[in-house]
């Protein structure tokens, strides 16, 4: 496809009012009327240092280098057909994009120009605001705001000006209120769910609907201090079949925005509606046309109308750069195949779709960074995408595209993140200090999310908490409940790490409030059982087993096998350490079927040695060597290490108790190696029953102790009575007396 020539212009249109009525009237006074036009118009576009571009019966189309070019020759086109009764002429001005075909000249700046023109007075200029913003330090130039227009017919909100003069009719603004769109001015910050669009055409269309949606979103979110719900709060959201007081309640937010998109050929046919659900109105709706070589364009399109509604000024410029209609449409169909992918097929399609973006549109820099994802999604090539991303960073800052700056230099850094934390650090800073220039809450959000995450794996949990505290009080700040609740869970973390349950638990709970009232039922569930796991490492085994089980429940109603495997296996570990043991074996053994059928090794694995733990504590070692054996061999087999020295040592104990040999060698390299922190109360005890040394039972003393002492007395007493706990204690007394 050859590239279209474009150009920035100030675009004229003009009309004479009445022209129609008055040829039904008088047929040649109209024609005159017309070439008289012509013979003022004409020497004016050229003195103003204009081109004139053709004659549309009684309307003109002309485009100038400037705005006060512009302006000074449709003043002066004004003036001198001021006293003629037969030359009501209206004027619209534009700035924007033309495209030129041969001679003539189209594209959206001239479509907006036009209905300029429609709806300026008899004798009236009305311009657009960016036109005026270039005429306000005129002296020659004064006007009148008419407020924010919807211009019917072009999907674009406009703030429109009337330039005033002696020689000029002002408008009656009353006329305009009715298309005049009411601007946010509540003190709240503006908030807005963008509701995917409605695709109206053939269901292989779907992806443009979607892929639209999605970018306007980002976009939106992008801007400034507006609360957007996140497409990924929508999607969860049965918001088809839900009232928009309904999804304003869910999602937190005031303003609903949905719309319609059919592909008709060459065209598509698109709708969009703003509704405020606080004060039940429709802000903005509007239906027009869309040319597709203007797809890459509809997207800035509407998010210039949607935070001009919620007046909300974008917090930068956003990137001009035309990008190529044909890779635009691959780049969507990527998005849409990656981010609904089922299969490692969709990847590979994804993958080839976003690859066809790039080799169309080499400047495109936003599917240059989707392939990169799509590269190390994929996991086979992960130098390549980094190779992709570098290449796209240079591009980005030549371009002086900072979003996409900020956007690559994270990416970056999640690269590196397993590999180099260091560069990986500094690839997340220079992110954060790009978003922060910008403005952009949610991408400086982010980033500073991202060098907790690097604090964290540093073993610097102070600074991983100060930059987790600061995600989540912009999250907060801008209603992104989405990533509150992520920013609540790794505090959290931090809390876990440093040994505070008590801390864990209440950062746990304020994420769980959150993901109920986004009606997140499988996100319940998971913060269900995080918190089940943080009683369970206090010792408070009866308040872990109830959280455990609601969060066992969501998953079973929800029907996700592997977080009902998953819940189950650790459901089993602690009914083992509350001694319910024939309970636990019911819990394994479930979890096992389910691991089994998903042909998921590791759950096998662990669900194997639960169910060998139980056996072992009910004394039946035969049945306990067999199922410890097959679990530490598939164990050795994933070169998994978590809890190794813990079933390493109850498979040890039970050979001894059958009078087998077991590898000392192995248990004493195990339980030297610093990199393992499975050595809980019942590991230490179970290593003083195999080695007999009592230093390991004075550790496994001490901590039931600290665990008892750091519990309410009526859970103290029930953990004491817990059979381990007791035995330790007992034992201990009994060597000391």
């Amino acid at each position: 496809m050859p590239e279209q020539k474009r150009k920035l212009a100030a675009i004229m249109f003009t009309d004479i009012v009445g022209y129609t009525e008055s040829m039904s009237i008088d047929e040649q006074a109209a024609i005159q009327a017309v070439r008289k036009k012509r013979s003022i118009i004409q020497p004016l576009i050229k003195e103003h240092s204009g081109v004139f571009v053709k004659e549309i019966g009684d309307g003109t189309l002309s485009y100038f280098g400037s705005a006060i070019d512009a302006s000074a020759c449709a003043v002066k086109l004004q003036a001198k057909t001021f006293d003629d009764e037969f030359l009501n002429i209206r004027i619209g001005i534009h700035v924007g994009d033309i495209v030129f075909d041969g001679e003539d000249v189209f594209g959206e700046g001239v479509n907006i120009a036009s209905r300029l023109e429609n709806i300026s007075p008899a004798g009236g200029i009305c311009v657009s605001k960016n036109v005026f913003d270039e005429l306000e330090n005129k002296k020659q130039f004064n006007g009148t705001s008419l407020g924010l227009q919807s211009l019917k017919g072009v999907g674009r909100l406009v703030e429109v000006f009337a330039l005033n003069g002696d020689k000029l009719k002002e408008p009656d603004k009353s006329q305009y209120k009715a298309t005049e769109v009411e601007k946010h001015t509540d003190d709240e910050v503006p908030s807005i769910a963008i509701i995917p669009f409605d695709n109206k055409g053939a269901q292989e269309d779907v992806f443009y609907a979607y892929g639209i949606s999605a970018d306007l979103i980002s976009s939106v979110t992008s801007a400034g201090l507006i609360r957007v719900a996140s497409l990924k709060d929508i999607e969860k959201l049965d918001y088809q079949n839900l009232e928009s007081a309904e999804i304003s309640r869910i999602v937190f937010i005031r303003y609903i925005a949905n719309g319609t998109l059919w592909k008709m050929g060459d065209m598509f046919q698109l709708s969009i509606e703003l509704y405020d659900t606080k004060e039940a109105r429709v802000v903005w709706s509007d239906r027009w046309q869309e040319n597709w070589d203007n797809l890459s364009s509809i997207k800035s399109n509407l998010s210039d109308g949607l935070l001009k509604a919620l007046n909300a000024k974008p917090s930068y410029e956003e990137n001009k750069e035309i990008v190529n209609p044909e890779a635009y449409e691959y780049y969507l169909r990527a998005e849409h195949k990656f981010q609904k992918r089922q299969t490692a097929d969709d990847i590979e399609l994804a993958m080839g779709l976003s690859q066809k973006a790039v080799e169309i549109d080499e400047n495109f820099l936003e599917a240059k960074l989707q392939l990169a994802k799509i590269i190390y999604a994929k996991g086979n090539d992960e130098n390549k995408a980094l190779s992709l991303a570098n290449t796209a960073l240079e591009q980005a800052e030549k371009q002086d595209n900072q979003r996409a700056v900020g956007d690559i230099l994270r990416f970056i850094g999640e690269w590196f993140i397993r590999r180099d934390l260091d560069q990986a650090l500094e690839y997340f800073t220079r992110s954060l200090i790009v978003f922060e220039a910008l403005g952009d809450k949610m991408g400086t959000g982010l980033a500073l999310n991202s060098i907790g995450n690097v604090n964290w794996r540093n073993e610097q949990p102070k600074k991983a908490l100060e930059y987790y505290e600061r995600f989540q009080s912009i999250a907060e700040e801008i209603g992104d409940k989405w990533s509150e609740s992520t920013a609540l869970n790794n505090i959290a973390l931090v809390y876990n790490g440093i040994g505070d349950s008590d801390g864990a638990i209440e950062y746990l709970e304020r994420a769980l409030l959150i993901k109920e009232e986004l009606q997140d039922k499988a996100g319940s569930a998971k913060n269900l059982v995080n918190i089940g796991f943080q009683y369970f490492t206090k010792g408070d085994f009866n308040s872990a087993l109830d959280y455990y089980n609601r969060g066992l429940a969501i998953d079973k109603s929800l029907g996700n096998r592997w977080r009902i495997a998953f819940d189950l296996r650790l459901k089993g570990y602690l009914l083992s350490d509350m001694g319910e043991y024939a309970e636990s074996q019911a819990s394994f053994e479930e979890a096992l079927a389910i691991d089994e059928s998903l042909d998921d090794k590791n759950g096998i694995m662990l669900a194997t040695k639960g169910i060998g733990i139980t056996h072992f504590y009910r004394s039946d070692y035969e049945k306990a060597l067999d199922y410890l054996e097959r679990s530490y061999a598939l164990r050795k087999e994933l070169g998994k290490k978590s809890w190794k020295l813990y079933h390493l040592i109850h498979l040890s104990l039970t050979q001894k108790y059958l009078d087998m040999d077991y590898d000392k060698k192995e248990i004493h390299n195990i339980i030297g190696d610093k990199t393992l922190d499975d050595k809980r109360y019942i590991t230490n005890y179970t290593i003083y029953k195999l080695l007999e040394e009592k230093k390991y039972l004075q550790w496994a003393y001490k901590q039931v102790c600290k665990i008892a002492n750091g519990l309410d007395y009526t859970v103290k007493e029930s953990f004491l009575n817990v059979p381990l706990p007791k035995q330790i204690v007992e034992e201990w007394k009994k060597t000391n007396a």
